[in-house]
C-alpha cells in the first residue's frame, strides 16, 4: 500500500489527478500511514466502505490475486463503490488496448498494441506486455516481469519478479511462476512452475495464506 501511495504522489507531482482520502483495513488501527512527507489517515474497517452511502472510488492494493478477488467480491456488493483503473506515472500504453475495471498499472510499465486486460489486474513496476497479449482477471505481474508477444495469462495467476515469458506461450489459470523464471513452454492451470526453463514443481492450487470473509474479520489491504 505504501509503495502505491508513493506512486500516486509522483503522479500528482506531474498532474494533480487523485485525492487520496485514506485507507481501510479490517484490522483496527489508529495511526496514519506516512509516505514521504505526507500522512494518510486510517478510515476504519472495510465495513466503512460496505455501508457507505456516498459514491467513492476504491483501489484494491492487495498483491495476492486470490485475496484481491475476495475483496472485490465483497466490496462489489455496495453499488456506491467504483473501481477505476489506476494508471501511474511514466507508463507507455498503446491507445488500442482493451481494459476492464479496477486495474493498477504501476510506474514504468509498457503495454504494446492489441493487448487485452481483464478486471483487477495488477502490473507492478517495470512490467512489460508486448503485442497481442491477454491478461485475464486478477492476474499479478511482479516487478520487471516481461511477456513477449501473443502471451496469455489465465485468471488469478501470479508471475514472480523478473519472470520472462517467450512469444506465444499460454500460462493457465490459478498458476504461480517463481521469480526469475524463463517460461519457454505452455504452463497448465493450478500449478507452480520455477526455473530456467520453468518446470512444474507442484500440481494443484497453492495454499492461500489470507482469508477474507463477508464480516470483514480477516486481513486485507484496500
Amino acid at each position: 500500500m505504501r509503495e502505491l501511495l508513493w506512486q500516486i504522489e509522483e503522479l500528482n507531482r506531474k498532474q494533480d489527478t487523485w485525492e487520496v482520502l485514506g485507507y481501510v483495513d479490517p484490522s483496527p488501527q489508529s495511526e496514519a500511514v506516512r509516505v514521504g512527507g505526507k500522512e494518510y489517515p486510517y478510515l476504519g474497517t472495510d465495513e466503512t466502505l460496505l455501508v457507505g452511502r456516498e459514491e467513492a472510488d476504491v483501489v484494491i492494493s492487495a498483491g495476492s490475486p486470490s485475496l484481491r478477488r475476495k475483496i472485490a467480491g465483497v466490496l462489489g456488493k455496495n453499488p456506491q463503490l467504483h473501481f477505476p483503473n489506476l494508471i501511474l506515472t511514466d507508463t507507455n500504453i498503446c491507445s488500442d488496448i482493451r481494459m476492464g475495471k479496477g486495474n493498477i498499472i504501476s510506474m514504468d510499465c509498457r503495454i504494446s498494441t492489441n493487448v487485452t486486460i481483464g478486471d483487477f489486474v495488477f502490473l507492478n513496476m517495470g512490467a512489460v506486455v508486448c503485442h497481442d497479449g491477454i491478461l485475464e482477471d486478477y492476474v499479478t505481474l511482479s516487478p520487471d516481469t516481461r511477456l513477449a508477444g501473443n502471451v496469455s495469462v489465465g485468471t488469478g495467476s501470479e508471475l514472480g519478479i523478473g519472470t520472462r515469458v517467450m512469444q506465444g506461450i499460454r500460462i493457465g489459470a490459478g498458476t504461480v511462476i517463481g521469480g526469475g523464471s524463463m517460461v519457454i513452454r505452455d504452463i497448465p492451470d493450478a500449478c507452480t512452475a520455477v526455473g530456467v526453463p520453468a518446470r512444474v514443481i507442484k500440481q494443484g492450487p497453492g495454499e492461500d495464506v489470507y482469508e477474507y470473509q463477508d464480516n470483514c474479520g480477516s486481513r486485507s489491504e484496500s
